[in-house]
């Protein structure tokens, strides 16, 4: 599971992620903020406890995003989503 804070004022976000499954070699979590299409919002790992923090500088408008999603995508991430997705949530 995973939950997301965003501050308003400063369009910044923290996502914290718990239970994720430990990822393999070559290969990263990439959070997704759905708008018309996907728009990546930021690449990030596990650590030992299987939990994931992500800080995110400058959130997409967050009145435009119908939902997030997390896939698990080749090392560096991908410009749209590839890989499996592993968490979805509706605003």
């Amino acid at each position: 599971g995973a939950f997301l804070l965003f501050d308003p004022e400063s369009k910044k976000a923290l996502l914290y992620g718990f239970n994720m499954p430990l990822l393999p070699a070559g290969k990263t979590y990439q959070l997704w903020a759905i708008v018309d299409r996907p728009i990546s919002a930021g690449i990030f790992s596990t650590d030992h406890g299987q939990k994931s923090r992500l800080v995110i500088r400058r959130m997409p408008d967050i009145a435009q995003i119908t939902k997030f999603a997390v896939s698990l995508e080749p090392e560096g991430g991908r410009p749209q989503p590839t890989g499996p997705v592993y968490l979805v949530g509706q605003l």
